[in-house]
């Protein structure tokens, strides 16, 4: 079984250190974790995007897949290092993926696809967001309509960015990406996309 806490190591010594009680370490673990974890997955995302010769899309569907998880939250893997890996692998994949179909798509057939694919993340995220974890369960209904409408608002302006750099006649790469990141997060939304970092966690943890 794959367990290893980067973090753990670092919060014992300062406790060691600075003579911290229990609940003062469990302070400091979910400090370093919050910092660390997110910072490791963006170098590996960034590093395995710019390897594979496609660093700009990988960021862009990272950064969307991000910005709209902020709100709508999604499916959890049960380790931040299952997360980091996956990240490491589906990030860049779409990075890649986009340059390869990019050239084969004019700017009306990117419209069509960043108008049809907004709306359908939009109805998942209307039914399903904001999808919270067990760990951190969301009580509040006016907090909860808050996040709703602030993805959907995301949404919008991921949208909106993308029409712009249509307009700019460039980087039609960056705007397939931008889709298909934001398409990732919808996914993890759903069921399915429940069901999928479960397989993912089973599989990490043979």
């Amino acid at each position: 079984m794959l367990r290893f806490n980067l973090t753990r190591p670092a919060a014992a010594y300062l406790k060691e250190k600075l003579n911290l009680t229990p609940d003062e370490e469990e302070i400091a673990l979910y400090g370093l974790q919050v910092i660390i974890y997110p910072l490791i997955s963006l170098l590996s995302i960034s590093l395995v995007g710019w390897v594979l010769g496609c660093l700009y899309t990988t960021l862009a569907a990272t950064l969307t897949a991000a910005f709209l998880r902020l709100w709508s939250g999604g499916a959890h893997s049960r380790s931040p290092l299952t997360c980091t890996l996956l990240g490491a692998v589906v990030s860049p994949a779409l990075g890649k993926l986009s340059l390869v179909l990019a050239p084969l798509l004019n700017s009306f057939h990117l419209f069509i696809i960043v108008i049809l694919g907004s709306l359908l993340s939009l109805a998942f995220i209307w039914r399903l967001a904001p999808v919270d974890s067990p760990a951190k369960p969301l009580l509040s209904p006016e907090y909860r309509k808050r996040l709703r409408r602030l993805s959907i608002t995301s949404v919008f302006f991921i949208a909106a960015v993308q029409i712009a750099l249509l307009a700019a006649a460039g980087a039609q790469a960056v705007v397939l990406a931008l889709s298909l990141g934001l398409w990732w997060q919808t996914f993890t939304l759903t069921r399915a996309g429940h069901r999928f970092a479960t397989l993912i966690d089973e599989i990490i943890s043979l």
